[in-house]
Formats: C-alpha cells, structure tokens, sequence
C-alpha cells in the first residue's frame, strides 16, 4: 500500500506539471474530454499498451459497459488517435517544448540541478509499413518486413538511474550532413537548460563532420569508432588497452580532417576483440577503462524506446499471420510453417 500511495502521489505531482501543457483540440460539445485523453496517455505509457488497449482499461476502471472481445477500435482510444492525426507538427513541438520548460522551472526552484551533466545522443528507429514518402520516413536496413522507418534523434540526460529526455529533431536523411545538423541542433537546444560535461555517442555518428562540429561546439566527446587498419596498427601484440594520438580524415569532398585521441579497451564478452572510441579528452593507458565504463552509461537510453521496437515486431506478426513470437532480421520468422 505504501508504494501505491507513493507512486500515485508523484502520479499527481506529475500531472500537475505536465498536463497544463497538453493541448488536443478538444471542442466543449464533444463525448471525451482533455481529462479524458490525458488519462488515458498517462496509462499507455505507464503500461506501454497500445491506446486501444489502454482506453478499454480505463473504461473498465470507471465501471463503464466494455465489450472486451469486440474487434472494433474502442471509442475513447479512436478519439484520442483522431484528435492527435490533427494536431500539426509544430503544435507538437511546442507542447513537448512547453513540458520541457515547465520540468526545469520547477527543477531550479527546487534546486535540483547538478552544475554540470552528461548527456548522450542517439539516432532511433520505428519501422514503417506505409508509402516511402511520407515524410520523416527514411530508407534504412531491412528488418522486420520493411526497408523504411521513422528516424529521430534524441539527446538524454544521463545518470544513475535516470534517463532524461532533453531535445529530440527528426531525420530527414541518414548522411552525415543530416546527422552534424542534428548534432549542432540538439546540443544548441541543451545549452539553454544546462552545462555539458560529456557528450557520448555511438558508433552512427562516427564521421569526421560530425567529430568536427563536436569541436566547433566546444564540448568534450567520446564517440564508438569503427577502427581502421591504422586504428589496429597501434595496439601492441598482448596489449590490452591503447590511447594514442590519431588524425580522422575524409579525402573525398567536401574533405575534413580533425586531431583526436583514439583509445580501445578489451571487449566485456568477446575475447581477442576490442572496443575503440575517439574522444577530445586527456586520456592514457591508465584511465581508459574508466572512460568506457562512463560511456556504457548511455546504452540504457536504447531501452526508453524498447516498447516501439515491441509495436514494430507487433504488427510484423499480424501482417504476416505468424503465431510464433520468434523473429528473425528478415520479412519472414523462422519458425516452420510460418
């Protein structure tokens, strides 16, 4: 009882500073409410239901006449797609900014913020049935019966157990001149509510365009290398760690060229094989685990997002009539007969 008292007091504080800034267009002569589809956003994402789930749950929870096992979309959740299908871009953005303003106001009243954080940025996902397109849907790998996916990235506050979303831009192209825009937006954006410390990256963002404008940021950066030849070269037969000088380039035009340090570390599960990184930091043998072990902090971001890849391979299984819950890279599961 204790924790539900508990959970259900932050529930409240919560809302009383986030749902002021929801906006869905409800008219007053309209069957739901913004209380209404607040509720029920509150419950998806609590529960990581899709909205059809969570509107016969909470009609259930008010005692009201459910048909559960009809196959029609329940009412409130087809209200509240409706009213969020027309909503603007833009509107969207200014609600998220709106939420966003409303946390730090209160977080420096209460004094809550650290002098410095450090904060990650990621490139995501959502896979993407639909016209190729449409916009923000960009061609990607295949998986999950489809090449074309929803593409955004994010910069996240990262600490022990916390993950915060700070800024997110969506991608309307996979080069690296769509990816150092994204980067210089979202750290811009992060400057006007706190003071970088690290920035982490992985492995998608290593490009010499992208390290550059890292620099011209003037923030401190670890970013996943993929090593080259010469990356290898300067590890020593028997070494386990190495942190030395390296020069990226890119010869074709537009070239570039930035001065880092590149440094590796033996990989936690796969022996024989290291993890490299490039970072503007002071690092030798000595410390180069303790970077690493600093950079890993950013993989729990990855899981903020777990319940979309969940929906993806969802309505993989649907399309494809496939019972199992087994899946494999391709359009098709593994199973036999499936």
């Amino acid at each position: 009882m204790i924790r539900t008292a508990e959970a259900k007091q932050v529930c409240r504080a919560a809302s009383t500073v986030l749902f002021p800034e929801l906006e869905f267009g409800v008219k007053p002569c309209e069957k739901y409410t913004r209380e209404d589809f607040q509720e029920i956003l509150s419950r998806i994402a609590f529960d990581q239901e899709f909205a059809n789930t969570g509107g016969k749950t909470l009609q259930l929870d008010r005692d009201e006449h459910v048909d559960i096992t009809a196959t029609a979309r329940n009412s409130l959740a087809k209200s509240l797609l409706y009213h969020l299908r027309n909503l603007s871009p833009d509107a969207v953005t200014d609600q998220f900014d709106g939420v966003r303003d409303r946390v730090f106001e209160v977080l420096r009243s209460q004094r809550r913020l650290p002098a410095f954080v450090d904060v990650a940025i990621d490139l995501h996902e959502w896979r993407f049935y639909g016209s190729a397109n449409t916009d923000h849907v960009l061609t990607t790998y295949p998986d999950l019966g489809t090449n074309k996916a929803f593409c955004f990235a994010t910069l996240c506050i990262v600490a022990p157990r916390t993950r915060f979303t700070l800024a997110v831009v969506p991608m309307d192209a996979n080069g690296f001149r769509a990816k150092r825009e994204a980067v210089r937006s979202l750290l811009e954006t992060a400057k006007q509510y706190v003071s970088i410390r690290h920035v982490y990256l992985d492995r998608g963002f290593y490009q010499v365009h992208v390290v550059t404008e890292l620099e011209q940021q003037d923030v401190d950066y670890i970013v996943r290398a993929r090593p080259s030849s010469g990356m290898k070269d300067r590890l020593s037969a028997g070494a386990e760690t190495v942190a030395d000088e390296y020069t990226m380039q890119r010869k074709r035009k537009p070239t570039a060229s930035v001065d880092v340090t590149v440094f590796a570390v033996p990989h936690r599960t796969s022996e024989d094989e290291h993890v490299w990184f490039v970072t503007s930091l002071n690092v030798d043998s000595s410390t180069t685990r303790a970077y690493a072990a600093a950079f890993r902090r950013r993989w729990g971001i990855e899981t903020s997002y777990a319940s979309s890849a969940i929906s993806s391979r969802e309505r993989h299984r649907r399309r494809s009539r496939c019972d199992c819950s087994t899946f494999c890279s391709r359009s098709r599961c593994t199973i036999s007969g499936c």
